[in-house]
């Protein structure tokens, strides 16, 4: 039993140095210096920058062929949809009873 619990413990210390060892430490860097000059990188160049969009190019669905019926499409089918109340009655609250 005291060779399986100091195996154990011995693997966790292992595992959790390994863990630590892997953060790298970024106040050792050149551009962690207060007198480093970030005028003097390079600008990024071509299209590296991920452009957020929510446009979608709708000419390559199969609706955008002039051929595409949209009647034969189905009627969606209509839910009701029931939002739940975010009020709180505080006529019932302890502290309302008190005043």
């Amino acid at each position: 039993m005291k060779l399986l619990t100091s195996v154990a413990l011995s693997a966790v210390f292992v595992f959790s140095s390994v863990a630590v060892a892997d953060i790298p430490d970024f106040s050792k860097t050149s551009a962690a210096k207060s007198s480093y000059d970030f005028s003097k990188n390079q600008p990024v160049k071509g299209n590296q920058l991920q452009q957020a969009s929510t446009r979608h190019d709708f000419s390559k669905t199969v609706a955008a062929s002039e051929k595409y019926l949209f009647s034969i499409n189905e009627a969606a089918v209509v839910q009701k949809v029931v939002f739940p109340s975010t009020q709180h009655d505080f006529s019932t609250t302890s502290a309302m009873k008190r005043i």
